[in-house]
């Protein structure tokens, strides 16, 4: 039976119960009990099933972060060998090489990138056109101004519900 089959008879049954006609029937006490054991079981099924994905999802993450090492090392290896070859066309003096498929280029181009030192730049800048601010809310701060009392257009306190498996 499905969870929320069994949360149905839970809910029939406690609508008996609270007829007096049925809140002494001995059959029907019995009856809610049995019911309750049942959801009792099926949520703890419910819950090994959510143990058992949580595990699944550790072994992904696992292999995610794997796969992430792997892709890192290829790109490393990757911009290794492209300046392997930039530093040898430079070194030869070769502008060009043509193949079938594709043409290799080198180049040398004057000051198109800039190289930061960030810690020693945003120390002694403070020019608001050389960075970027981001402004973000503080929720934490809203939270206790709202608790206290205080009216912020745009926020409001929420309840929610949590489910706890320990």
């Amino acid at each position: 039976m499905k969870l929320y089959e069994i949360t149905e008879q839970l809910e029939n049954i406690k609508e008996l119960l609270e007829n007096p006609e049925f809140a002494d029937n001995a059959d029907i006490a019995k009856a809610l009990d049995a019911v309750q054991q049942d959801f009792d079981k099926k949520a703890e099924n419910v819950v090994y099933v959510i143990k058992n994905t949580e595990g699944d999802i550790e072994v992904i993450d696992a292999e995610i972060k794997r796969l992430q090492a792997m892709k890192k090392q290829r790109q490393n290896g990757i911009e290794q060998i492209k300046n392997y070859l930039k530093h040898n066309m430079g070194v030869t003096g070769t502008a060009k090489i043509n193949c079938p498929l594709f043409t290799i280029s080198y180049r040398e181009s004057k000051q198109s990138a800039v190289q930061l030192d960030e810690d020693l730049f945003l120390a002694n800048n403070c020019d608001e056109t050389l960075v970027n601010v981001k402004i973000t809310a503080n929720k934490t701060e809203i939270k206790a101004r709202l608790k206290a009392g205080e009216d912020i257009p745009g926020a409001k306190l929420v309840d929610s519900q949590i489910l706890t498996i320990r």
